[in-house]
């Protein structure tokens, strides 16, 4: 409630800074199975960090779609889909589309009787990315143009983003990722977000247990730590952590939970997350798949 209030206050005031609506839409771990951003590759990758876009040698093709449902009180949905083309060795290129929405937006006056429609508040971000692989590391680049709504405002603008990451440097057992998300040249009318992470191979058997932690500072509004660990087994991975956001001198604790099955070139997911302030979970979930390149007879 606490969310659509503020929300339904932006619509009834004027864009003073110029700000792009929509854009607290995406403090939501959209395409996350309670992964770190800068890392995050179950939904595609690409979208928080545009190194993560690279795919596996043996794949040509990538289709990913992901959905987030919060609870009633906040309203948000959110959708995620991915197209990603390996365009010659060692170079991957792609589009992603996003799509985010607060539903039951009531339009009152005088009284909490609603009047006429709901109001509109919903954002659009698409991306057009490439990453290309350099050893360990993986550098990615993606242009965004963002749209959003609330009642008559519309706004647009358009970021460029870089990231990397690298695995293994000289055979270490880690792997780490840093990006922007939202730089756009524009900033009166964007605000752009920094995600970092580090994690580790812990020492099990070929590697399936890891260890990790995630900082995401935006611009305006406040910073996350995500502590998280992952293991796998056979054709699932589960991983878990606690975020702990700090924003206007409150700070909230969520716990993060995701589970990820494999089996042949399909990958299907759930993922939730603790609500806050007596509020529900909300939950995530995922489908995607890969092609295999051709092999010339």
């Amino acid at each position: 409630m606490t969310f659509a209030a503020i929300a339904a206050a932006a619509a009834l005031r004027p864009l003073g800074a110029q700000q792009v609506p929509g854009r607290d839409l995406f403090h939501f771990p959209i395409g996350l199975l309670a992964e770190a951003p800068a890392l995050a590759t179950a939904a595609g990758g690409g979208f928080w960090n545009p190194a993560t876009l690279a795919l596996p040698k043996g794949d040509a093709w990538l289709f990913a779609a992901t959905g987030l449902d919060s609870p009633i009180e906040q309203g948000v949905t959110a959708q995620l889909g991915t197209v990603a083309y390996r365009v010659r060795p060692g170079v991957t290129a792609g589009v992603s589309l996003a799509l985010a929405t607060v539903t039951d937006l009531l339009r009152t006056d005088t009284d909490p009787q609603s009047i006429g429609d709901e109001i509109p508040y919903r954002s659009t971000i698409v991306s057009a990315v490439v990453a290309t692989e350099r050893g360990p590391a993986v550098l990615g680049l993606a242009v965004r143009r963002r749209s959003g709504s609330v009642d008559q405002q519309n706004g647009r603008a358009t970021s460029i983003d870089v990231g990397a990451t690298v695995d293994r440097p000289r055979g270490l057992p880690f792997r780490a990722g840093l990006a922007t998300f939202l730089l756009s040249p524009s900033r009166r009318i964007e605000r752009a977000s920094a995600v970092s992470a580090l994690e580790g191979y812990l020492p099990f058997q070929e590697n399936d247990v890891r260890a990790g932690v995630s900082y995401q500072l935006d611009e305006g509004g406040g910073d996350e730590t995500f502590v998280y660990a992952s293991g796998k087994t056979g054709l699932i991975e589960m991983r878990g952590g606690l975020a702990r956001h700090q924003e206007f001198g409150y700070t909230t604790n969520r716990m993060r939970l995701g589970v990820d099955l494999r089996y042949s070139r399909y990958r299907v997911g759930i993922a939730r997350e603790d609500g806050t302030g007596g509020l529900s979970a909300s939950y995530q979930f995922l489908f995607s798949t890969a092609l295999p390149v051709r092999v010339a007879p």
